[in-house]
């Protein structure tokens, strides 16, 4: 009997290493957010600037400021803008901070700004103003166009981007036209 008592209790032990082994399953606490926050997966922002064009913003993550309802915090960002004419500019950056009071999206982190058959433009950060279709930089920026490369420490492009100011060092490279051109 001493020895089934034994067998039974060394079985117990093992079932119960058993036990400690197993992963433990996340408690709500360990997956919910910090409380007063938001937070989602995939997820947009879209409105209209002052001229009634569109826009829209995607996010791989959203999560609100824990202290300033009006700032949310974005991850992996894309998105457009559409001008009057109908242009359409993509926008993309690996993060942004966007305040919905002001319509201000601050991207950050391999930001690039294109129009398809235009331009592409990339830098560090910028600073979109949504309502203005106004973006400023004061980050190295470098503009790959047909003509050539325009690369400076800073930039800003204004009047539906129709004005584009290049300041701080700016250095223009042209690239030589085809010579299989037309002659004109």
């Amino acid at each position: 009997m001493a020895a089934t008592a034994l067998l039974i209790a060394v079985f117990i032990a093992q079932i119960a290493s058993f036990e400690a082994l197993k992963p433990r399953k996340p408690q709500t606490a360990d997956i919910a957010p910090p409380a007063n926050q938001i937070t989602a997966g995939r997820s947009s922002i879209a409105g209209y600037d002052k001229e009634q064009q569109p826009f829209v913003f995607n996010a791989g993550q959203v999560r609100q400021d824990p202290n300033r309802t009006n700032i949310v915090h974005l991850t992996a960002v894309d998105g457009e803008l559409r001008k009057k004419d109908g242009a359409v500019m993509t926008v993309s950056a690996n993060g942004a901070i966007y305040d919905t009071d002001s319509k201000v999206l601050d991207l950050a982190g391999d930001v690039r700004l294109a129009s398809q058959g235009r331009f592409v433009a990339d830098t560090d950060k910028a600073r979109v103003f949504l309502d203005e279709k106004r973006l400023v930089t004061d980050a190295p920026v470098t503009v790959q166009m047909n003509f050539g490369k325009i690369a400076a420490n800073g930039a800003e492009i204004t009047d539906n981007g129709k004005r584009v100011v290049f300041f701080n060092r700016v250095r223009v490279t042209y690239t030589p036209a085809d010579s299989k051109g037309n002659g004109q």
